[in-house]
């Protein structure tokens, strides 16, 4: 009785070491997974910052204006084409639409104005 305890025992302590190896080496897989997905990250956020840089470069104002002259024989506005700032017209006093029709109501007694709770008198 004594034997078959310890083999019970044994089989048992193989199953055990059986299985935490098998969590073992799922957890390593799972850690080289997300290793590679970290450096598609990284690698991604260098094509994103490579590509930022490309954009500005290709449309800084000082390249685009050079472009501009060469292809389309195109010259820079002067700034005397805009006009002046005194050539801006005042801004129109603000219109207060209630308040001008309010104005246009006839003016009435406060007193004799029913309120429709009260009955007159």
């Amino acid at each position: 009785m004594l034997r078959l305890l310890h083999c019970l025992m044994v089989l048992g302590l193989i199953g055990c070491a059986g299985y935490v190896y098998d969590i073992k080496y799922r957890a390593t897989g799972e850690a080289q997974q997300a290793q590679k997905l970290r450096n598609e990250i990284r690698a991604e956020k260098d094509r994103i910052a490579q590509a930022r840089a490309d954009w500005a470069r290709l449309s800084s104002p000082d390249r685009v204006q050079e472009l501009a002259a060469r292809h389309l024989k195109m010259a820079p506005i002067s700034p005397r084409r805009f006009g002046s700032v005194a050539a801006i017209p005042e801004r129109p006093a603000p219109v207060d639409a209630i308040g001008t029709m309010l104005d246009k109501l006839p003016q009435e007694e406060p007193d004799r104005m029913p309120t429709g709770s009260v009955e007159q008198q």
